[in-house]
């Protein structure tokens, strides 16, 4: 927690290995949080400072403005997340979305190393939604123990031969990340947007978009039990916000965010 400390106090910093390393900062919550409008105000909020946003939408700012990267990855990552909004299959979408996440963790290096700005914003994180969304398509590996155990294996260390049939068979996509040694970000800060779900639902409904195939009262619900556990569990060493949205407009969820940052 020192070393969160510091980090927070001097935004982007260098660690031993010479690596710079930007302040991570991500706003989760489940479809109809608030979550994507809010990571939009704080954005414009924060364009003074030197940093990333990545969300649909990928930015940096120069001079108070917010830019488009010149990155690799970025075009492929945009057309993915699209593509996945518009997918009913349940197959399909887990694979398009599954590699978009990837893509985010390599763009998110990308940034880091090419820009090095203070802090890194993004709307979800890769490592949060895919815990979450692990347990809509694996529901029967789901628990405690073994969420900390992918947590160690998306960030830090491989998958002990012992336990690679194990993932091989039950969840194949950790086992594959792990082998080809794509470590995902860990956040330093999280804020995590709470919402009730016949609200969630309701916002969704009023967005007179097309709904996608998740955006259920039922998968919502569960979802968000998800997350609260991977927060558990961040919180340990990382900086966790629950911040209830059921009646808070937009402006007071980005008001709330700028404070906690500045």
């Amino acid at each position: 927690m020192q070393e969160f400390n510091e980090r927070h106090m001097n935004m982007g910093y260098s660690d031993r290995r010479g690596v710079y390393n930007s302040l991570r900062i991500a706003i989760i919550g489940v479809d109809g949080s608030g979550k994507s409008s809010c990571f939009k105000g704080v954005l414009k909020k924060l364009s003074k400072k030197r940093f990333g946003g990545i969300g649909d939408e990928v930015f940096i700012s120069e001079k108070g403005k917010l830019l488009k990267p010149k990155i690799k990855y970025l075009k492929i990552k945009t057309f993915l997340g699209k593509r996945a909004k518009n997918i009913k299959n349940r197959t399909l979408y887990k694979i398009l979305k599954f590699t978009e996440l990837i893509l985010r963790v390599k763009l998110h290096d990308e940034i880091e190393k090419q820009y090095k700005p203070e802090i890194i914003l993004t709307d979800g994180v890769p490592l949060i939604n895919t815990l979450g969304w692990g347990n809509f398509y694996y529901p029967d590996i789901s628990s405690e123990t073994i969420c900390r155990d992918v947590i160690k294996y998306l960030t830090k260390i491989k998958i002990p031969l012992s336990w690679k049939g194990f993932y091989l068979k039950h969840s194949p996509e950790i086992l594959f990340v792990n082998m080809l040694g794509i470590k995902f970000q860990k956040p330093d800060i999280v804020f995590f947007l709470k919402v009730a779900p016949d609200v969630a639902v309701n916002r969704v409904v009023k967005r007179g978009k097309k709904r996608q195939v998740h955006e259920t009262k039922i998968f919502l619900s569960k979802l968000q039990e998800v997350y609260q556990l991977v927060c558990k569990i961040l919180g340990e060493d990382t900086k966790i916000y629950t911040i209830d949205t059921d009646e808070k407009t937009i402006k007071q969820l980005i008001d709330i965010v700028v404070e906690k940052i500045r």
